[in-house]
């Protein structure tokens, strides 16, 4: 209950995907304490990857990257009635519905004569803004912006990942 989405917790479940995410864009190995067999070498230099989960991990990644972000924490005794609090962002049936998937995408954009790289999300479909790293209209942030603003999955979540074992 301690590591479900909405509770303090909630985020901490995504930690250990975001971190490896990140190894993949940056081709570097995974930087963190989450992991159950260490002693496994981690595939890097693929063109593509391709992961399979259930609904409810993939919430946590949500909750653990910043998209979806609900500043308010939702009343379970009192839900929105009119389409969701903050513009209707937390609605499941969007986020995760039967079948549901998230791409995560490095591109190579050229700004100001220079070719760099860039990170675009799609949740089913439908590019995600990003702001938390700078997204903009573009809704691509640099690639050094995204992984500097997964801080809390870099740091293994702050400690919290082991609360969930208490």
């Amino acid at each position: 209950r301690r590591c479900r989405y909405g509770a303090p917790l909630g985020r901490v479940r995504g930690v250990g995907y975001v971190n490896e995410l990140l190894a993949r864009l940056t081709d570097n190995p995974v930087q963190d304490h989450t992991t159950h067999n260490a002693s496994l070498e981690f595939p890097l230099g693929r063109t593509v990857y391709a992961d399979f989960t259930h609904e409810n991990l993939m919430v946590a990644v949500y909750s653990a990257l910043g998209l979806f972000n609900v500043s308010e924490p939702l009343d379970p005794r009192a839900p929105p009635q009119d389409g969701g609090a903050q513009g209707g962002q937390w609605v499941a049936s969007r986020m995760v519905p039967f079948s549901s998937r998230m791409v995560t995408e490095r591109l190579s954009c050229e700004r100001d004569g220079e070719a760099r790289p860039y990170v675009r999300v799609l949740v089913n479909d439908e590019v995600q803004p990003l702001e938390f790293c700078g997204g903009g209209q573009e809704k691509t942030c640099g690639l050094g912006d995204f992984v500097q603003s997964q801080g809390y999955a870099r740091r293994s979540g702050g400690g919290d990942f082991l609360k969930c074992y208490n």
